[in-house]
């Protein structure tokens, strides 16, 4: 936590960055999550559990002060390897050099009306390319539309992104589904990446239409990067790079709704009266996605936002959960800087 708080972002890029966490990765890829039949989260949070509860039936069971003394201490060992192992296989990725600077774009706060001219922009492209996908109709898209190797794809797409801008991309990150559905979701979470078993994980509750742009935020996080606006950002990229039309569409849906949520904010009669006038499809693709959030609706939302605020800003975030709409910022800048044409 030390040398966190001294190293400079130029120095933990070149060092860590590209250095050591590779190393972790290729460890990691190499010898666990390459042929692990299950997600390591399924034994990970047990393990931590287990641990935790040990640690405190020593120390309700201890008879005298010494014994209570070794239990307490006994967890705080486990919690200082807990942290500092959080740091070293992953977390320092958090003082990074910001992506911008690496890759020589300006993001800058967008007024209103630029965000609506841009959703509707977008709106023709995402038509566009609905009606490149097989067997598409004016219901909304599900399993069949999208290919089995998902992960697959998403991950080539993502490290050809990657290793344009001259980032590193050994090994094979993981993207897991996890069960049971909505154990992520009900805490107002559609993803997670696990340092400590360095695979990313998706919610088994999201619908198809949704996966593919949070599967490619999660990888993204496995290849490195801590703040979420980066993540979503080659997320997005990583669309011009599939080859499925169905795996294309959905990463650009999902990018078009973080920019339709400030219209709606902003202004939701307007919003609703130009959503009314979108191809039936994307209408019924937005309404299922709705639909399924609905579906699992958030426990303690407002302890969640609170606690993961938090821990976004003691990792050097200082804007906390809105680095999520940092996003927006990085796309349009790259949009302006380098086109869409440049992967062509």
């Amino acid at each position: 936590m030390f040398i966190r708080s001294i190293a400079s972002p130029e120095w933990l890029e070149q060092y860590y960055s590209r250095g050591v966490f590779p190393g972790f990765r290729v460890l990691l890829d190499t010898f666990v999550t390459s042929w692990f039949p299950i997600p390591l989260v399924y034994l990970f949070i047990p393990f931590l559990l287990f641990s935790v509860g040990k640690g405190l039936f020593k120390w309700s069971r201890s008879q005298s002060r010494g014994k209570g003394l070794r239990a307490i201490a006994g967890l705080l060992n486990f919690t200082g390897w807990t942290i500092g192992l959080f740091l070293l296989m992953w977390g320092f990725n958090y003082g990074r050099q910001p992506v911008e600077e690496r890759i020589g774009i300006q993001p800058k706060g967008l007024a209103l009306s630029s965000l609506q001219t841009i959703i509707r922009q977008e709106a023709g492209v995402l038509a566009n390319l609905r009606a490149k996908i097989p067997q598409s109709d004016t219901l909304a898209l599900h399993s069949e539309h999208f290919p089995k190797n998902m992960e697959e794809q998403l991950r080539q797409a993502l490290e050809e992104v990657l290793d344009y801008y001259n980032y590193p991309t050994v090994g094979n990150v993981r993207g897991r589904i996890i069960e049971p559905k909505g154990i992520l979701l009900r805490i107002s979470t559609a993803g997670i990446y696990f340092p400590w078993t360095g695979e990313g994980h998706i919610d088994a509750g999201l619908i198809h239409l949704q996966r593919p742009y949070t599967m490619t935020h999660e990888l993204a996080h496995g290849y490195g990067f801590g703040d979420e606006g980066s993540c979503s950002f080659w997320a997005y990229l990583a669309a011009f790079k599939v080859t499925d039309p169905a795996l294309e569409y959905a990463i650009r849906l999902g990018y078009w709704r973080s920019l339709a949520v400030h219209w709606v904010r902003a202004d939701s009669v307007s919003y609703h009266r130009f959503r009314a006038q979108l191809p039936k499809g994307i209408i019924a693709d937005l309404t299922a996605i709705n639909e399924n959030i609905a579906a699992y609706p958030d426990i303690f939302p407002n302890a969640r936002n609170a606690a993961y605020d938090t821990y976004l800003k003691a990792q050097g975030i200082a804007e906390g959960l809105q680095n999520y709409g940092r996003v927006i910022n990085l796309v349009e800048a790259w949009r302006v800087t380098e086109g869409e044409d440049i992967f062509e």
